[in-house]
C-alpha cells in the first residue's frame, strides 16, 4: 500500500512540480516529504488553475520559479512599450495590446495575465465565449523553399495567393478584432498584396502578428514593417550554424537571414521603436538538438534584449511530426543539453529568455484546459482559401484534404457568424473542454495538447 501511495504522489510531483524553483537536473529542488501528501496534492490543482495551459511545457522544464521571474521581467520591462504606444499609436493600439498580453489565450505574443480568472469561467461555461477577437489567416500557400520539416514540401496543395479583396472580406466581419497573425504554410512575403493586408489590419489598430524565415525581409521591407506597427514578428530558425540551418531549411540562406534580422534591429534603433518585438522559434529535432546552447549565443551575437524587444525570448518547441518526417522527430529531449541551454541563457542579462511550449508529449497539459478553439484559422485548401477550422494546432499534420473536408464551412461563402452560431460549431465549442465527453475528431491527435487520455475512456466524435 505504502508503495502504492509513493507512486501516486511520484505521478502528481511530476505532473505538476509546484515546489521546484529549478528543475531536478539544473539546480536545487525542493522535493515533498512523505508527509505532505495531501498538501502536493492540493497544489497540483492549485497550479493547474493559475498556470495558463500554454505556459505547463515550459514550467515543467523550467521550473515554476523560472517562468514566474521570467513573466516579471516581462512585463516590468514593457512599460518602454507601453509609453511608446500611448504617444505614437493612441489609446486603441495600447487596447490591443493589453488584450494580447492579458487576455489572448494562445498564439504568438499571448501573455495570458489574465487567464487564471477567465480561463476556468470560460471552461465551464464555453457560451461565454466572446464572438471571435482574436483570428489566424493564411495569406498564401506559396513557397520557395523545400524546408524538410514542413508540410508544404510534402504535399499536393496548389499554391494560391489570397487577395486583397478576400482579405478585407474575411477581416470586416469581425468588428472588435484586437490580435491577428497573417502567416501560413506559405512564405506570406510571396503574396504583394501582404504588405497591404498588414497595413490595412493596422488601420484598425488591431495587433498584427507574423511567422517568417526571414529569408525576403530585406531593409525595405523592414523599413515598412516597423513603419506600420507591426506588433511582433517570430523568426523561424532551426540552427546556429549555417551547415544544419541549410541543410533544415532548404532554399534559404544563413548569413542573408542573419544579416537580414540585423537590418530589422538597426531600423528600430534608427526609428526609436521598440516593436515589433522579435522572438525566435526553433523547432527542436534529431538534427539540431545539439545546437540548442549554441543557439542561445547566436542570438546574443546578433543583438541583446533590449534592442530585440520588451517581451522577446527564444521559443524551443517540439516538432509537429507527420509520416514523412517522423525520423526526425525527438519525443525525448536530453537533460544534459536542456541544462546547458538555460545555463546559457542566463550567463548575460542581455541574453533572451528561453521558453520551451509543446515539448515531450507527457508534458502536454490536457485538452480539458484547452482554449485554443477561441482562435479560429481561416486556411487556403485545395485552390479555396477561406476554410474555417477550429485553432492553427491541427496544421502541420500533412492532411489539408481531411481538415478541408471536416471544416466548420467557408467564410468566403458565407459570412462567419452563421458559422459561428452553427450547432455544429456551438456543439464543438461544448464539447472540448468536457472531461467526460469524446475528443472531437478534428483535435485528435492534437500536438498542443494531450488528448490520449480522453480519447482511451471516451473514445472519438465522428460528428465534430
Amino acid at each position: 500500500m505504502k508503495g502504492k501511495d509513493q507512486k501516486k504522489e511520484s505521478k502528481t510531483w511530476n505532473v505538476h512540480r509546484i515546489f521546484i524553483l529549478r528543475s531536478k537536473n539544473y539546480g536545487n529542488v525542493f522535493k515533498p516529504h512523505h508527509d505532505r501528501r495531501k498538501e502536493v496534492n492540493a497544489m497540483g490543482k492549485i497550479s493547474e488553475a493559475l498556470i495558463p495551459a500554454d505556459f505547463e511545457t515550459s514550467v515543467k522544464t523550467l521550473g515554476i520559479g523560472g517562468v514566474f521571474k521570467f513573466v516579471l521581467k516581462a512585463a516590468w520591462r514593457y512599460k518602454r512599450t507601453v509609453k511608446y504606444l500611448v504617444r505614437n499609436r493612441g489609446t486603441k493600439a495600447l487596447r490591443s495590446f493589453l488584450f494580447t498580453k492579458l487576455f489572448l489565450p494562445t498564439g504568438e505574443g499571448a501573455g495570458e495575465g489574465a487567464l487564471p480568472i477567465v480561463g476556468p469561467l470560460i471552461r465551464r461555461f464555453p457560451q461565454l465565449a466572446p464572438y471571435p477577437l482574436n483570428i489566424e489567416i493564411e495569406v498564401t500557400t506559396r513557397c520557395n523553399k523545400r524546408c524538410i520539416l514542413c508540410e508544404h514540401t510534402h504535399w499536393n496543395e496548389p499554391s494560391v495567393d489570397l487577395s486583397f479583396k478576400e482579405f478585407k472580406k474575411i477581416i470586416d466581419q469581425f468588428p472588435k478584432l484586437r490580435w491577428i497573425n497573417l502567416t501560413g504554410e506559405g512564405d506570406a512575403f510571396l503574396n504583394k498584396d501582404y504588405l497591404k493586408m498588414i497595413k490595412y489590419s493596422k488601420s484598425k489598430d488591431v495587433a498584427v502578428y507574423l511567422v517568417d524565415s526571414f529569408d525576403l525581409i530585406n531593409k525595405e521591407i523592414a523599413e515598412k514593417l516597423v513603419q506600420s506597427g507591426v506588433d511582433g514578428i517570430y523568426i523561424s530558425m532551426d540552427a546556429a550554424t549555417k551547415e544544419t540551418y541549410e541543410k533544415i531549411k532548404v532554399g534559404c540562406k544563413f548569413e542573408r537571414t542573419v544579416e537580414n534580422i540585423k537590418n530589422l534591429i538597426k531600423i528600430k534603433e534608427e526609428m526609436k521603436s521598440p516593436i515589433p518585438e522579435i522572438c525566435f522559434r526553433y523547432i527542436i529535432t534529431t538534427l539540431n538538438v545539439h545546437e540548442m546552447p549554441k543557439f542561445v549565443e547566436l542570438v546574443r551575437s546578433i543583438g541583446s534584449w533590449d534592442s530585440f524587444g520588451d517581451g522577446s525570448k527564444v521559443h524551443f518547441i517540439g516538432l509537429l511530426t507527420f509520416k514523412e518526417i517522423e525520423q526526425y522527430y525527438l519525443p525525448k529531449l536530453p537533460e544534459k543539453i536542456v541544462g546547458e541551454t538555460i545555463r546559457k541563457s542566463k550567463e548575460d542579462k542581455n541574453n533572451l529568455p528561453v521558453v520551451f511550449p509543446h515539448i515531450e508529449p507527457e508534458k502536454f497539459p490536457s485538452i480539458n484546459r484547452c482554449l485554443a478553439w477561441m482562435e479560429p484559422y481561416i486556411m487556403i485548401s485545395g485552390g479555396e482559401p477561406g476554410y474555417v477550422i477550429p485553432c492553427c494546432a491541427v496544421l502541420m499534420s500533412n492532411k489539408r484534404e481531411f481538415l478541408r473536408k471536416h471544416s466548420f464551412g467557408n467564410i468566403l461563402e458565407e459570412p462567419f457568424k452563421k458559422i459561428w452560431n452553427s450547432e455544429r460549431y456551438r456543439r464543438f465549442r461544448q464539447t472540448v473542454n468536457k472531461p467526460n465527453a469524446e475528443v472531437p475528431l478534428l483535435c485528435r491527435g492534437c500536438r498542443s495538447y494531450d488528448t490520449r487520455k480522453r480519447e482511451e475512456k471516451y473514445g472519438i466524435d465522428p460528428g465534430l
